[in-house]
């Protein structure tokens, strides 16, 4: 059984040509991605875990070379091709007839499509502008500030990243050509860490929030004492 929502080959040597763009631009995005996620799913196994792996893995990927030069350039270019690729396909009303996980992996882009670059920009701004890092209190603090938003947002954040950047992984290594088994072949070799690491994903949120473990109390934290200088905001 094929996958149906792998790239199929093109008589356009554009269109052929746009296919590798955005598969070779998601996979050097996926090495990020991938950290990022594992930095959330470690948090759920105790405190110190998160801002340990990070203070580890920070200056590999905020080099700025490396951060602007790569990770940046390959996101823009991933959603640049991504939104090309979305306008020429043609309208079909067989939304419903697709397979599940091409539903979920189209969802979840345009979901990420819309939060992710605020999101880099709201987790980056305050360490170019006043060396503030968020940090594990950092989340913590948004989390407690706006409870009712921040949670199903990390929640869909870390779902969504996390789908689509393990089955967009699968059909980019097939789009340049390396030989791949058919999902409905991978069975639960790919279900069952794949559901795994979502619920450490999830667990990874409520730690932020003080729900697996004790935490220091957020207010205190740096980033809120940046958001109360620079926008006023009461701790």
């Amino acid at each position: 059984m094929s996958d149906p929502q792998a790239p199929k080959a093109s008589h356009d040597p554009r269109d052929h040509r746009l296919v590798r763009i955005q598969a070779s631009s998601g996979l050097v995005f996926a090495v990020f991605l991938s950290l990022h996620l594992v930095n959330v799913m470690v948090s759920a196994l105790g405190p110190g875990l998160y801002d340990a792996f990070q203070v580890r893995i920070r200056p590999l990927y905020q080099f700025p070379l490396l951060e602007v030069g790569v990770l940046l350039t390959a996101l823009v270019v991933h959603m640049v091709a991504g939104i090309t690729r979305l306008r020429r396909r043609p309208r079909s009303r067989n939304w419903g007839k697709l397979p599940l996980r091409t539903r979920l992996h189209r969802v979840s882009a345009y979901f990420l499509l819309v939060f992710v670059l605020g999101h880099v920009a709201a987790t980056r701004l305050p360490s170019l502008l006043d060396g503030v890092w968020l940090g594990f209190a950092g989340l913590s603090y948004s989390m407690h500030m706006l409870p009712a938003y921040f949670y199903p947002y990390y929640v869909a954040l870390g779902l969504c990243g996390l789908f689509h950047g393990s089955y967009g992984t699968y059909l980019a290594l097939r789009a340049l050509g390396v030989r791949m088994p058919a999902v409905s072949r991978l069975g639960t070799r790919a279900v069952v860490p794949l559901a795994a690491a979502a619920v450490l994903v999830v667990l990874g949120v409520l730690s932020f929030g003080g729900h697996l473990y004790a935490i220091d109390d957020p207010r205190q934290s740096a980033f809120a004492g940046w958001l109360h200088d620079r926008l006023g905001v009461e701790p």
